[in-house]
């Protein structure tokens, strides 16, 4: 089969390289792609919002499904677009996209399906603002309404801090902190069928020590050892399957991947965010342990016919992300910065690395071109030893101002960590 994948970061490479490996794929392309990306598929420079560019490309392709990477073409209408020219899409409707387009939006829809979550206020003014900090106190947990990549959130002591993260973000979501250690499930969903994938951890912060400030993710681990073996099921149960039937009961019926970003407190589980993509860096390492052929599972739930797909399977052992930043990250991420030594770190057994932010060069060079550059996954019989090839294969990795946090799944076990 022939398949597109629109985006070009660390997420889509890993889908990329699942896919690849997939015996049932028989072309690959990819739009716009990086680097890493362009080795395993043909690229094409499209811009993935533009309805109309990737339509053009798919009739150009005939792809047999389209997998749609970040969030932004899904709140686009991209997703709509496609299925109006009869391709098969994975990713949700625009107005489906709406959980992860608008923190207003599934706050509203986490209240009328009874998903436990935190007590939160939208807030539209300074004075509304203001109000909804002394009610919650602090730690101040204040979100940016709208699409932000992953880092629209501050959580901080500092009222005056929140404040102006409320200020400069327009509408807000101010809510209660939460306690507890945070995981992500993926779930998988037809519009009437749901399946949850292998649970995962990712770290927020930028520094050691879950400190420092928030990025997009600087690594990821799974499985979990210490989370409730009954977590995937349990998600479903009380997340998933109730946040489906509403969004269903108001027209919005969800197809795609649902992200439940989760915390685990001391009065059970609660809902931190929703995503309407695959999460990055924990889909690097979620899909590394994946051992049901990508393809077909993500046709079988683009097509509406995932009941069909049976049970998933997962590899034995565990897998961790480490994720390299350029300098300056996140607050100004310095570009242009030579990368080498990805030969060395190939050879480390039972690693990869997959490229997010990077570019070729006029001299052939690959270069930094973002904020978190590459992501080096490493897999093992347990957590202990896919740390240690992750890190050794790093360490081999050579980018001038380049960093990366040296505690990823150090110590794999419950902590406050709300970040997201």
């Amino acid at each position: 089969m022939r398949v597109l994948v629109l985006g070009s970061g660390g997420r889509e490479h890993a889908l990329v390289r699942a896919l690849a490996l997939d015996g049932a794929v028989s072309e690959l392309h990819a739009a716009p792609g990086n680097p890493g990306i362009g080795e395993l598929a043909d690229v094409h420079d499209v811009a993935v919002t533009d309805p109309a560019e990737v339509t053009a490309l798919a009739r150009k392709i005939v792809p047999d499904l389209v997998v749609i990477g970040p969030e932004a073409p899904l709140v686009a209408g991209v997703s709509d677009a496609l299925r109006d020219a009869g391709v098969t899409c994975f990713g949700p409707s625009q107005r489906a996209a709406m959980i992860e387009g608008s923190k207003s939006f599934a706050k509203q829809v986490m209240t009328a399906a009874g998903v436990p979550t935190a007590a939160a206020v939208t807030c539209r003014s300074e004075r509304e603002a203001e109000a909804a900090l002394a009610r919650f106190g602090p730690p101040y947990v204040v979100k940016a309404d709208g699409l932000a990549a992953g880092k629209g959130v501050v959580v901080t002591t500092d009222r005056e801090a929140a404040l102006r993260h409320a200020r400069a973000s327009g509408t807000v979501v101010i809510e209660e902190f939460l306690d507890g250690p945070e995981v992500t499930v993926f779930a998988l969903a037809d519009g009437a069928t749901a399946v949850a994938l292998l649970p995962s951890q990712d770290y927020k912060r930028a520094a050691d020590g879950d400190t420092g400030p928030n990025t997009g993710g600087m690594g990821a681990y799974a499985p979990l050892p210490w989370a409730p073996a009954d977590l995937a099921e349990q998600t479903l149960a009380e997340v998933v399957r109730p946040a489906l039937a509403e969004l269903s009961r108001i027209g919005r019926p969800y197809s795609g991947l649902l992200y439940a970003g989760l915390c685990l407190t001391s009065q059970g589980l609660r809902v931190v965010e929703f995503n309407a993509r695959f999460g990055d860096p924990e889909t690097q390492v979620v899909l590394d342990r994946l051992g049901t052929p990508l393809a077909g599972l993500l046709t079988a739930c683009a097509s509406g016919d995932l009941a069909s797909a049976g049970g998933l399977s997962w590899r034995p052992g565990a897998a961790v992300t480490v994720v390299i930043a350029a300098e300056g990250y996140p607050a100004r991420p310095v570009g242009g910065a030579a990368i080498n030594g990805l030969a060395g770190a190939r050879r480390v057994p039972g690693t990869y690395v997959l490229q997010a932010g990077t570019a070729i060069d006029d001299a052939g060079q690959l270069t930094a071109a973002g904020g978190r550059v590459l992501n080096v996954v490493g897999a093992g019989d347990d957590l202990a030893a896919a740390r240690a090839r992750a890190y050794e294969a790093a360490a081999l990795i050579t980018m001038p101002g380049g960093w990366y946090r040296s505690d990823i799944a150090a110590a794999p076990a419950p902590g406050t960590r709300q970040a997201t």
